[in-house]
């Protein structure tokens, strides 16, 4: 009866599930989320889905825990033939697309459903593995069937980090609802019962529907009660063992049922009751709401022998620093704690979870136990920047630069000053940034040539660079280098050389890339993730700035990846961000907007990190006349307040000047952060940068002066060549900028440049275009696109109009971003393109307008 409760008009999500395997079993595989609240039914969907599959099918499961400090690749190591030496041998990026590769293989050698329950507990390096099978699942025999909570932030983090950027074509979604009224009658109609009350008091949730039935329909506030309720009906043994099993998290292996010492019968007597279920050769609880509540209702000293004594057993077996550092948190003992916590964190970084790492270290600091080594506040710093924590680390490396200065050490000092440099730049800080760098090299150089004063140039060198300084760049990096090769210090060298390769990408491209991909082979050799992520960032950013977008595409793809892989969440953003900007060049804007929404909702998020994702965002809104450009130039605006470094401040004023033009006003600001951003580009700077700086100063009608060498479209443009400029942006494969061009020119010329940005959904700027050509006397393409001509009536993109099928179908905009896989603020911004496009007011207009003129068909 349990189990059918559970398991009531989930039919047709079994059926669904079904024909996924089948579809599997031919080569065509898929990843399906099973999604929904606590106690909603989503692992008893799965157990039956396991059933089912096993008559025809491989089947496969394991889970994610909820333990305070998780072990890295969680579930991979409950998966058949992967061994735990095999994950822990992982600690660098080869060595875990090498386990990830081998696990894809064995799991794929017959057809198999590979079930994966709790994703909301997952650990960063499993939902990196789960990313890594998604996007080559297509061709494989494999289901991938996951199961996760939604109700909170955290785990809806999970559901999108996980699914947010698999194919389309390679996932699926099943959100599972509450019981009906119908089903929850016909439940209490078998045991004598009203589902009406019931149905009332639970909302058709499947887990309390169940236990208020088993408690007689007797009402209570919450699942803890109900179920202590009938865990205090037990004998005094069944009851102690049912205590026992609460601090095991998700199953009680056979060695921890033989530890307990428990009768039989009083085990028996736990599932007899419903609140144990057999699961393998160990036991498990019906649901993790129902150990959480057994779990809560022990006094404190009882919890606390009960973890003591696990501890005790997972000491004498050999069990995982994390694991046990698990009990000794939950035992509140801190000498174990201060014990198990650095060797957990060390062995959770070696295998790049540098998040479990972070959780690993605060444990630690947070027993308030005195700490006598400064550096293990460092790696606690150090940690949290890798997982995007700046604020956080920042406080804790000042905390450190305080501890040295008090005991004079300067060495110390001086490299910690230096990493404080780091993390105030990636953070937006810039001029604080170079104030740290400067003490730091002020504090090291009276000590002679250390690594740490080698480190200290090469930041330096890096602040230099980043603000397009690039004489001052090389002059740093060549006082750094030959201290690190003297030393043999090849993670220095690495950072060094591509600070040095980068600064000379416009006098010597050849050279300057030679150095950046020797920079990220040392990254590599050094196991120095942190500079393999900005040489892919460095990469990437020499094909944006030239422009060779495709190229681009390319080398943001493998940085991405890599830090995926390795949990680098700051930079990953940045180079998505970076990906937005390439695709809004290249045409592709609805990928872009979503690409840049995600950025600029995730939680590693600061001015830095978002600035290329704003920009691009600012620039599409701007173009579309999209609500929520002000947003982005308020950040990027934020961003410049704190340091004018060239290459962002000139794209600051670009998008400023663009959106003057494009509304008809502020073009005395726009001129003087134009003159602003024109007056700071050096001679060694970017060419394009100071090229469409002029290209805006004359659109805004006070054209700078034109820079002596300019990129090829726009000397041609300058020269009055309109068909060859335009030409020349078309072979680029930048449709807007083409179009920028041909408006300048003819009428001919001018109506093939709206109809690129009528086909592009530039509605802003093509209405700028078409008043300005009807003062010149040019009337033909003025009146805009006709309807035949465009995806239809409205011009709704293919992923408008996907919005608009889900708003008809009565979604919220946070329901809509969960089904599509995208932020809230993405869908809000499809939404209020939808309403201007449509001319209308509400959703529930546009949904009606949609259904009248066959928009949805």
């Amino acid at each position: 009866m349990l189990n059918l409760g559970m398991l009531l008009e989930r039919d047709h999500v079994l059926d669904d599930l079904d024909a996924l395997a089948a579809a599997a079993a031919e080569g065509r595989g898929k990843v399906a989320f099973v999604i929904g609240e606590a106690g909603i039914g989503k692992t008893s969907v799965l157990r039956a889905a396991r059933e089912r599959a096993a008559e025809q099918f491989r089947t496969v499961w394991t889970a994610c825990e909820d333990i305070s400090s998780a072990e890295a690749f969680t579930i991979l190591r409950e998966l058949p033939d992967i061994s735990a030496g095999l994950v822990d041998a992982a600690q660098d990026g080869g060595s875990r697309l090498d386990l990830f590769r081998q696990t894809l293989d064995k799991l794929s050698q017959v057809p198999t459903v590979l079930f994966i329950e709790d994703l909301h507990w997952a650990d960063d390096g499993s939902i990196d593995f789960i990313r890594y099978i998604g996007r080559r699942i297509e061709d494989l025999p494999l289901l991938v069937v996951i199961s996760s909570r939604n109700e909170e932030q955290t785990a809806r983090s999970r559901i999108v980090r996980a699914a947010g950027d698999l194919p389309p074509s390679a996932r699926s979604r099943f959100d599972l609802d509450g019981l009906s009224s119908i089903a929850v009658g016909q439940l209490a109609a078998a045991q004598g019962q009203i589902g009406s009350q019931i149905h009332e008091a639970t909302n058709g949730n499947p887990l309390l529907v169940t236990e208020l039935l088993a408690n007689s329909g007797a009402r209570s506030h919450t699942i803890d009660e109900l179920v202590t309720g009938r865990a205090s009906l037990l004998p005094t043994e069944a009851r102690a063992f049912l205590e026992f099993c609460s601090i095991i998290p998700r199953r009680v292996s056979i060695e921890q049922i033989e530890a307990a010492g428990t009768d039989d019968e009083f085990v028996q007597t736990c599932i007899d009751c419903g609140l144990l279920l057999p699961d393998g050769d160990g036991l498990a609880f019906r649901h993790e709401l129902t150990r959480h509540a057994i779990e809560a209702s022990l006094t404190p000293l009882r919890r606390r022998q009960l973890h003591t004594s696990e501890l005790e057993r997972l000491d004498r077996a050999g069990a995982s620093a994390a694991r046990r550092l698990h009990h000794a948190i939950a035992s509140n003992n801190r000498e174990r704690i201060v014990e198990l916590a650095p060797i957990a964190a060390e062995q959770a970084a070696r295998l790049g979870a540098h998040g479990e790492a972070a959780r690993s270290w605060g444990a630690m600091l947070e027993t308030g136990e005195p700490v006598d080594d400064p550096l293990t506040y460092e790696r606690y710093a150090f940690e949290l920047h890798m997982i995007g924590m700046l604020p956080e680390a920042i406080q804790w490396q000042q905390h450190v630069i305080a501890l040295h200065t008090r005991t004079d050490d300067r060495l110390r000092l001086g490299d910690c000053l230096r990493f404080l440099s780091r993390l105030r730049y990636m953070n937006g800080e810039r001029a604080l940034a170079d104030e740290a760098a400067g003490e730091a090299v002020a504090v090291l150089e009276p000590l002679g040539e250390t690594a740490e004063l080698a480190n200290a140039y090469a930041t330096r060198a890096q602040l230099a660079m980043l603000a397009d300084h690039n004489d001052e760049a090389v002059r740093w990096s060549e006082l750094a280098e030959p201290i690190a090769k003297r030393l043999g210090r090849t993670d220095i060298l690495s950072t060094t050389l591509l600070n040095h390769g980068t600064a000379l990408q416009y006098r010597d491209r050849d050279r300057s890339l030679a150095m950046i991909e020797q920079g990220i082979a040392l990254g590599f050799e050094s196991g120095s993730h942190e500079h393999v992520a900005r040489g892919y960032i460095l990469r990437a950013w020499r094909s944006l700035v030239y422009p060779a977008l495709d190229e681009a595409l390319i080398h943001l793809s493998v940085g991405i990846d890599f830090c995926r892989e390795h949990e680098l969440a700051a930079w990953e953003q940045y180079l998505r961000g970076g990906r937005a900007m390439a695709l809004l060049g290249l045409g592709r804007w609805d990928e872009a907007m979503v690409e840049a929404g995600a950025v600029l909702v995730h939680p590693a998020g600061t001015t830095l990190v978002r600035n290329p994702a704003s920009r691009a965002a600012a620039s599409l809104l701007i173009r579309r006349g999209l609500p929520g450009a002000e947003e982005q130039l308020d950040n990027l605006r934020e961003h410049g307040a704190q340091g004018k470094e060239a290459p962002r401040f000139n794209s600051y004023a670009m998008i400023v000047a663009e959106h003057a033009w494009t509304v008809g006003e502020g073009h005395e600001a726009a001129l003087e952060l134009l003159g602003q951003a024109f007056d700071q580009c050096g001679s060694d700077g970017r060419p394009w940068d100071a090229a469409e700086l002029w290209f805006w100063s004359r659109k805004l009608g006070q054209p700078l002066k034109a820079p002596a060498h300019m990129p090829q479209p726009l000397a041609l443009l300058a020269t009055g060549d309109i068909a060859g400029a335009a030409a020349a942006m078309h072979d680029l494969d930048m449709p807007f900028d083409e179009a920028l061009m041909l408006i300048e020119g003819d009428e001919d010329q001018a109506t093939r440049g709206l109809a690129i940005l009528d086909q592009l959904g530039a509605d802003a700027t093509a209405a700028r275009v078409r008043a300005d050509l009807f003062h010149r006397g040019i009337r033909k393409g003025t009146r805009g696109p006709r309807a035949s001509t465009r995806l239809n009536q409205h011009g709704l993109t293919r992923r408008e109009l996907d919005v608009l099928r889900e708003i008809d179908g009565g979604l919220s905009n946070k329901e809509i971003a969960n089904k599509l896989f995208v932020s809230p603020k993405t869908v809000d911004h499809h939404v209020s393109s939808i309403l201007a496009k449509t001319t209308t007011r509400t959703r529930g207009e546009a949904a009606a307008l949609a259904r009248r003129e066959n928009l949805l068909d």
